[in-house]
């Protein structure tokens, strides 16, 4: 495999993120979501927040090239909410893709592994939640996730989201 590197995102990336989620998202997601559901997800899916982005905690997968291949981050905010909400000992795990020219070659896995060890690090992580795709709940699954409810992502007044809350207690 090519050499791949982990750096921290910033906001001059955000271009770069959003092509990688709509090449991600349009491959993976196809075949758990009908088509006009991937349509009408797709503008929020593809969105890279800028919070997010500056938040230090947010990752980006470089190949040798310089393309970026892969993105991941974490908070200790729950998605959604308010800057209070935070509770002690968990994080968040935040917008998971990887370029599908670069699947199953361990580059979410890393971006993982990176979460875990700085969340542990900074925060004193003991437990990590997320919201995930359909589809990605087998690599959650993999990393130790357990699903524990169905939730549909309010992505507008008039259109949810199909996706599963999951969770995970770290070593």
């Amino acid at each position: 495999m090519a050499a791949i590197t982990l750096h921290i995102a910033t906001l001059d990336d955000a271009p770069a993120i959003r092509a990688l989620f709509a090449r991600s998202y349009a491959t993976f997601l196809a075949p758990d979501y009908a088509p006009e559901v991937l349509q009408r997800a797709m503008p929020f899916l593809t969105f890279a927040k800028l919070e997010l982005l500056s938040s230090g905690t947010y990752y980006i997968a470089r190949a040798e090239a310089g393309e970026v291949v892969g993105a991941g981050g974490w908070t200790a905010v729950r998605p959604g909410s308010r800057e209070g909400d935070v509770q002690p000992g968990l994080a968040h795990v935040r917008h998971f893709a990887v370029d599908p020219d670069h699947a199953r070659k361990g580059i979410a896995s890393m971006l993982f592994d990176r979460c875990v060890s700085d969340a542990k690090a900074s925060e004193n992580v003991t437990r990590f939640e997320c919201y995930s795709t359909l589809t990605a709940r087998r690599f959650y699954e993999s990393l130790g996730f357990r699903v524990i409810g169905d939730f549909e992502a309010p992505f507008a007044p008039d259109f949810r989201f199909p996706s599963l809350h999951m969770v995970c207690d770290l070593d």
